[in-house]
């Protein structure tokens, strides 16, 4: 049985702060990794996850397109979680470093140099906190546990020891020293199954059966409006039996925050993906909302978000995508979309494990 500590099993008061001190698996210092600090502290509080202020050194390689242009430049552009005067003060205080040594916010970038940025209390965003997140199934080769919305899978962005993976290894499901390889993607924002291979090997065999269309993916999403009253002109979406099935190509349209959009037909000059899921009504939420499950044949980010706001029908509370947040105890304030994933393997046991029934 996965180990727990009863420090995370216990009852927990959301009034009162909870402190947990973390310690990471070490992260070795590659091209395009980060070193992590050996130690951080966890705060509980108010059914958020904080992590206590810590350093942090961001590492990477100058890449191609980043040569002859100076290190301020790509700073700036190419690492926008800080801003411009924030990178300015960092490379004159030296904790911007190339190859080890202090330099000029005009120093001119060269092929393969080493930059190092070490971030001074670096602040992470919160997320949810519901209590040890589940382990649905665990065989010796995969681990599936159910994700929390908000937590990203694996360390990204502003987001680190608020991961899956780092909060799996605090509360003992897996050991400190342990490698778990990412098999999917699941967004940050939704909630879901998510299968974890303990082995390259066992990752590299789940891969195959993505690949090979042998997991399906199905999706439950609360959104607004009723859709027995959708339209039957609009582009792009046709019924197949008593689903409806949306089918064209997504694009990026502000890469900054992340933002795609959906066309029926492609156009010209955009770097779009074709795209295509189907849906149909599992029951009313109010006379206002409905639940809906989703089948994407492919996918794209955003995907599903994208396609119910192109059908008139926005998750209820995905404000970036056509709805609304809002604080009346009626739906959590983060999208909450959740995963039931349904896995025809060769091998029993492991078909058993990426199943969950919610």
């Amino acid at each position: 049985m996965p180990k727990r500590s009863a420090e995370v099993d216990g009852p927990r008061d959301s009034t009162e702060a909870e402190a947990r001190s973390a310690t990471p698996a070490a992260q070795p210092t590659k091209r395009g990794r980060a070193t992590a600090p050996e130690h951080v502290t966890y705060q509980l509080q108010g059914g958020l996850r904080h992590v206590e202020p810590y350093d942090f050194d961001f590492t990477t390689h100058v890449k191609q397109r980043w040569v002859g242009r100076s290190i301020l430049e790509v700073c700036a552009c190419e690492f926008v979680a800080f801003p411009r005067h924030y990178y300015e003060a960092s490379i004159a205080a030296g904790r911007v470093t190339v190859d080890g040594r202090r330099v000029q916010a005009e120093h001119v970038l060269r092929d393969g140099e080493l930059i190092v940025h070490r971030a001074v209390r670096c602040r992470e965003n919160p997320v949810l906190d519901r209590g040890p997140i589940q382990v649905v199934a665990e065989t010796e080769e995969l681990l599936v546990v159910s994700k929390p919305s908000s937590v990203p899978i694996h360390p990204c962005g502003s987001y680190r020891f608020n991961s899956l993976i780092a909060i799996l290894r605090n509360q003992g499901t897996v050991e400190a020293n342990a490698t778990l390889h990412t098999t999917h993607r699941l967004d940050r924002l939704t909630s879901g199954l998510v299968l974890l291979a303990k082995t390259k090997s066992c990752a590299r065999r789940v891969g195959a059966w993505f690949a090979a269309n042998q997991i399906r993916k199905t999706y439950l999403a609360r959104v607004k409006g009723r859709f027995d009253q959708l339209g039957t002109e609009v582009p792009g979406v046709t019924r197949v039996g008593d689903r409806v099935r949306v089918e064209g190509y997504i694009s990026c349209v502000d890469r900054k925050v992340g933002k795609y959009k959906f066309a029926a037909e492609v156009v010209e000059g955009e770097d779009a993906k074709d795209a295509a899921t189907e849906f149909e009504v599992v029951g009313m939420a109010n006379d206002e909302e409905c639940v809906v499950r989703c089948f994407p044949a492919t996918g794209r980010t955003h995907q599903i978000r994208v396609h119910l706001l192109h059908l008139g029908f926005p998750i209820a509370n995905d404000s970036c995508y056509g709805g609304e947040l809002r604080d009346d105890g009626t739906l959590p304030l983060i999208p909450h979309v959740r995963q039931e994933a349904h896995l025809e393997a060769s091998r029993p046991e492991e078909a058993q494990a990426a199943t969950m029934h919610p």
